[in-house]
């Protein structure tokens, strides 16, 4: 009888030590919704978690996102790894910060690179300074896992095109299937920037002068760009072509006519929102459709000089939380 009490309590220790590791993988009053990977889906601006077994890092992102790291700080913390929301809506105000926690006691703190600025309360923009420069002759294309630029300067041929707005121009980069890319910077001759199919993520990316987009969407997916700077572009700095989620956080974007344009004359739904930018000096304005099923919002951005927030028949476009400097 006694040998069989010590099986029994040992069988619901473990019981309960599963229990409590599994509750440890999101933090209290968050939603643990996609393992790294997988889509978590959830609506408007939250903080989201990232990690698991009480170690966590967070980011302020606008859903639905791809649960993956890069789009938060690093973490010290074997795989699978998890993500998780806030139950309520984030402020632009949440922290990126590590925090490692137990039963008895919880710790912070702050942890950041140069790849995960974007995921900071405050607008950095891209963050890499150049570490040298790589020519290329031919798209780089970014299939699957995640493409580390190292911070280098990559600066097209004219076999790409010229930076102009000649819409037969080839991307730089060519991000497929969730594929991440990061840490780099487009030299002067933008051609037609980074192309996304079956959605992408880009973070900590500079254009230094926007070619004829500076991203475009090519095919339905959702894409998420965070912690980027573009400048000098004489039209779109987004072009969207097929049915898809676009979320921009922590985004430099000056002197350029339009944040973002879905293609003329379609009707598809597209779904955009924005999260903590600073637009400067645009020739016609920050949204632009011709389809009456499409959303766009803006929130806890800084803006000057960016024309109508809303050009066209939107389904609902709005903003909330931005100022004027």
């Amino acid at each position: 009888m006694t040998m069989f009490r010590k099986i029994l309590g040992g069988a619901v220790l473990v019981a309960a030590a599963g229990i409590a590791h599994g509750a440890t993988d999101y933090p209290s009053g968050y939603t643990k919704c996609a393992k790294e990977g997988s889509t978590c889906s959830f609506s408007g601006t939250r903080s989201v978690a990232y990690g698991k077994s009480g170690t966590f890092v967070y980011a302020t992102l606008t859903g639905p996102i791809t649960c993956q790291g890069s789009l938060f700080p690093s973490i010290n913390v074997g795989t699978p790894r998890y993500c998780s929301y806030s139950n309520s809506g984030s402020s632009s105000s949440s922290s990126s910060s590590t925090s490692s926690s137990s039963t008895s006691s919880s710790s912070t703190s702050s942890s950041s690179t140069s790849s995960s600025s974007s995921s900071s309360g405050g607008i950095t923009g891209a963050t890499c300074s150049s570490t040298g420069s790589q020519s290329i002759t031919a798209t780089v294309r970014v299939t699957s896992g995640t493409y580390d630029g190292g911070c280098r300067t990559y600066n097209p041929s004219g076999a790409l095109g010229d930076g102009s707005q000649d819409e037969g121009q080839d991307p730089a980069f060519r991000v497929e299937n969730g594929a991440t890319l990061r840490n780099a910077i487009l030299g002067n001759n933008g051609v037609d920037g980074v192309h996304f199919y079956n959605g992408g993520n880009l973070t900590n990316f500079r254009w230094t002068n926007v070619g004829e987009d500076a991203f475009t969407v090519k095919s339905s997916g959702t894409v998420n760009v965070s912690g980027v700077t573009g400048v000098d572009g004489e039209d779109k700095f987004g072009q969207v072509n097929a049915a898809s989620t676009v979320n921009l956080s922590n985004c430099i974007v000056d002197d350029v006519a339009k944040l973002f344009r879905q293609n003329g004359g379609t009707t598809f739904q597209i779904n955009l929102f924005v999260d903590r930018c600073r637009l400067s000096n645009f020739g016609e304005g920050i949204f632009r459709t011709d389809s009456s099923s499409s959303t766009a919002r803006i929130t806890n951005s800084q803006l000057r000089n960016t024309g109508s927030m809303c050009i066209g028949p939107w389904r609902s476009c709005t903003g909330s939380g931005n100022t004027s400097f």
